[in-house]
Order: structure tokens, then sequence, then C-alpha cells
């Protein structure tokens, strides 16, 4: 390739780079202004540099985080150059980067997680180290916090004291929750961003580049990831004090991993009988928010190491 050839196509690069930054800087802005209702544009943050990269090359979506990254700085400060690196910057470079190096989604996404993941809990520790204080009370004071602007929300609101009691024990116990298990929530909530972000550039790319794996309809996880699934239900049913605790962890970060493939068996039965869009995403969304349809769906996934469900079946005449 020619020089000017080559100045060119970095011009390109770098024109899409400041264009993923201006959107996602709209998303982030959006999301601040927005507050409850704007969560959900939380999926889509990390897609713009994302499809950058992965369309253009490594210097678009570099030059995009960049972007995004002085901006945040002057809009809100190191904390909000922390928060966007840690939950979209380092995703939006790295997985895409996996898997033009042609590694399966599957590894990609499993790295990708826990380099943030670490990163995450690294910058906590260091916080919290800072501060005098643990990572526990950090996160306990957060939760505390967070629980409390909830209340005040709820007080606005017409409901009787007696109503407010119950929600106040909900919301403490909730906040207990988050507390117990917050490393295995961080971890899960990173594998959330990168699924979702993922499953999104593999809709918008419309040929114009390929994601390295199996499609997810024939997706499946290593066998021997059973064995931790079964010792940390036994640590969390049988165990105590910090063994109860490290098994629930555990198993929040594993049953996702079932859940996506009694998914996957789904979405090849989905496909199979070529189900309409409008039911299938019905059909998604029911699995996914009511109980008890995603534990029976991470069962699925689970018993599938030994049915396989996806296995041709003869017929027999």
């Amino acid at each position: 390739m020619s020089p000017g050839a080559e100045q060119q196509n970095l011009t390109l690069d770098l024109l899409w780079g400041v264009g993923a930054a201006v959107t996602t800087l709209l998303l982030l802005a959006a999301i601040a202004q927005l507050g409850v209702p704007g969560v959900l544009l939380n999926l889509f943050v990390a897609v713009p540099a994302a499809y950058v990269h992965m369309r253009f090359s490594t210097v678009a979506a570099v030059s995009a985080v960049g972007l995004v990254l002085a901006g945040e700085y002057l809009l809100a400060g190191p904390g909000g150059v922390a928060g966007y690196l840690l939950q979209f910057g380092i995703m939006s470079i790295l997985l895409p980067l996996l898997m033009r190096r042609g590694l399966s989604w599957g590894r990609s996404a499993v790295l990708t997680i826990a380099v943030v993941s670490l990163c995450g809990l690294g910058l906590l520790a260091s916080y919290a180290n800072s501060a005098g204080s643990s990572v526990t009370e950090v996160v306990s004071g957060y939760a505390a916090s967070e629980a409390d602007q909830a209340m005040e929300i709820y007080k606005a609101s017409d409901l009787t004291p007696e109503q407010l009691e119950t929600l106040r024990e909900s919301v403490d116990e909730m906040a207990g929750f988050i507390v117990y298990t917050y490393p295995g929530l961080a971890v899960s909530v990173v594998g959330l961003l990168a699924l979702l972000m993922l499953g999104i550039l593999q809709v918008i790319s419309k040929g114009r580049y390929e994601i390295p794996g199996p499609v997810f309809a024939r997706w499946k996880s290593p066998e021997l990831l059973v064995w931790p699934l079964i010792g940390a239900g036994f640590m969390f049913a049988m165990g105590e004090d910090a063994w109860r605790q490290i098994g629930a962890n555990l198993l929040i970060v594993m049953l996702p991993i079932y859940f996506l493939q009694g998914l996957a068996i789904i979405t090849y039965f989905f496909n199979k009988r070529r189900t309409p869009p409008l039911l299938r995403g019905l059909g998604y969304v029911l699995l996914t928010l009511f109980n008890p349809l995603p534990l029976i769906v991470a069962g699925i996934g689970v018993f599938d190491l030994w049915v396989d469900f996806r296995k041709p079946r003869i017929k027999e005449t």
C-alpha cells in the first residue's frame, strides 16, 4: 500500500473514531439526563467504539475511547473517567482486539471479563486502602447510600407508612445481598455487558466483519465447568460463614453461564421451527425476566451435558 493510501486510511479511521466518540458522549449525556429510564442505554455505550474497531482498526477504537475519556474528564471529572473506562472503555478495545486476532467470541469474552473484573476490583481495593477502610466497608457504604436514595423516592409517592416500612425492609435486604455477593455480581454485570455488546455487534455486522466462533445456537460451555458449579452448590448449601459466601458468589458467576447455554438450546429450536421474530423476542423476554423461567433455562443448560438436546435424533421406521 502506498504512503498516500495509508495516510488516507488513517484519516478515515480517525474520522470514524471521532464519530464513535460523539455517539458515545451523547449516549452518556442521555443516561445522565434521563436517570432511571435511561438505564437501558448503558447496554449501547460500548458499541460505537467496538463497532469501529471491528469494521476499521484499533486506531479508530483507541481514538474514540481517548476522546470519550477527555470528554468525561471535562464533564464528570476523574470519577467519570474511571467509570467509563472500567464499564465500557477497556471492553470496547480488548474484546474486538482479541476477536480480530482470531480468538473465538467465547474465549475473547472470558478473557475480557477477567481483565475488566480484576481491574475493577483492584481499583476498588486501592480506593478502600487510600480511604483507610476495607473493600467491604466501601461497598456497604455505597449500598446503604443507594438504599437511602431509593427510599427518598418512595417517600415522595402516596404510599402508607406500613407500605414504606415493608419497602424499607425489602431495600435493606437487597443492600445486604449486594454486600454479601458483590464480587460475583461485579463479574456477572461485566459479563452481561460484554455478551450484549457481542450480540449487538453480530446484528449490525451486515457482512462487514465476522464474529469468530460457533453460532450462538450451537454454543456449549466446557464440560468440566460443571464441577465448579456442583462444588459451589455444596458450599452454599452445606458451608458456613466464609465458605457459604464463596459458594454464593461462585453460583452467581456460574449460573448465568448455564442460563446462556440453555438460551442457546432454545435458540436452536427457534431456528429449527422457524419461529417468527415477534414470538421469538417475546419468548426471550419471558425466559429472561419471569421467575422461575430463568432457573429452568439454566437447568436445561446443565442437563444438556448429559442429554445433548441438540443432537440429531434418528427416526426409527
